[in-house]
């Protein structure tokens, strides 16, 4: 029977699968460890690199959309690899939402003061006699969603019904389920119509700091910045300027460039950014769809049937 190794992070417990399961500890040595099969949660890149290289390995499953960790190093392509796309689509669509709701209702602001018994009305009153200056209500807004892929759609659905105008920017333009869809090459066009902007970027180098100085400076005064993606898709030094000298509304960050995010960072303190420690995926259904996946694959590896989410790179957005 093939073996499938299973590292200590998936702490779950698992259905019944065609192959022998050998759970391992991450932490330990790892030498002359040896399976056709490997589920990576939770492991390091320097942890997964010794265990690309056993002789017996053929395919690798992660729970995770981005995979990039995994595809660099298998640059041959030996390795078959399959990823988690659609476990984390409805939770992270979610987050997305509740951040911009969060910020465009001030939320943050209205917890501060709830700290501090202050029954205070001023956000209110701006809102009701001055509702040009900032965004302030979703209704009548212009969304753009940077990277319009499963997630970025499953946003795209949740924001309709609050009256938002939803547009997207993607590889290639066109129609994507009713929102129209710019090209990339586009996106200093049309991010000055923008009143807010969420991110779902996968981490390569086309998308590294693509939200830069120069793009912020195209954003209108009142706009938010929405990143539910990778924090390497914004310069975090040239948001932390925007948001210092109120060039930008806001921003609401669930990844950044480090994590955890540093303790100087100075997001922690500026009063225009929501912060939330990357937690976007996952969800109470996690273990089910996880498992549910594993299990077909499982059952397609042993049968030497085409895997679900194989993926050789990458891919777009």
């Amino acid at each position: 029977m093939p073996r499938i190794l299973i590292p200590d992070s998936v702490t779950w417990e698992l259905p019944e699968l065609p192959l022998e399961v050998v759970r391992f500890n991450r932490h330990e040595s790892l030498e002359g460890l040896d399976a056709e099969g490997l589920v990576v949660w939770g492991i390091t890149s320097k942890g997964l690199a010794p265990l690309l290289e056993m002789p017996s390995l053929r395919w690798v499953q992660t729970f995770t959309a981005g995979i990039n960790h995994v595809l660099d190093l298998n640059p041959s392509g030996r390795i078959m690899v399959s990823n988690g796309k659609g476990l984390h689509d409805a939770p992270t669509a979610e987050l997305a939402v509740t951040l911009l709701l969060s910020a465009v209702r001030r939320m943050h602001l209205h917890r501060d003061h709830q700290t501090a018994k202050s029954w205070d009305k001023a956000f209110y009153n701006q809102a009701v006699n001055a509702p040009s200056t900032q965004l302030m209500t979703l209704e009548g807004a212009n969304v753009l969603i940077l990277g319009m892929g499963a997630i970025g759609l499953e946003i795209a659905h949740r924001l309709q019904p609050f009256g938002a105008s939803v547009e997207g920017v993607a590889n290639t333009s066109g129609d994507r389920e009713g929102f129209v869809t710019h090209a990339i090459e586009d996106l200093d066009l049309v991010l000055p119509s923008a009143d807010a902007v969420i991110m779902v970027l996968p981490d390569t180098p086309a998308t590294q700091h693509i939200m830069n100085k120069e793009r912020l400076a195209l954003l209108s005064p009142r706009a938010w910045v929405v990143n539910v993606g990778r924090g390497s898709a914004i310069d975090e030094n040239a948001l932390v300027a925007a948001l210092e000298n109120h060039q930008i509304g806001g921003a609401a960050l669930d990844v950044t460039e480090t994590e955890p995010l540093p303790s100087d960072s100075k997001l922690w303190s500026l009063e225009n950014c929501l912060l939330t420690p990357h937690i976007a995926g996952g969800g109470p259904n996690l273990i089910g769809k996880a498992n549910a996946l594993l299990e077909r694959n499982a059952e397609k590896f042993v049968a030497g049937e085409t895997l679900e989410n194989l993926v050789s790179r990458e891919k777009g957005y």
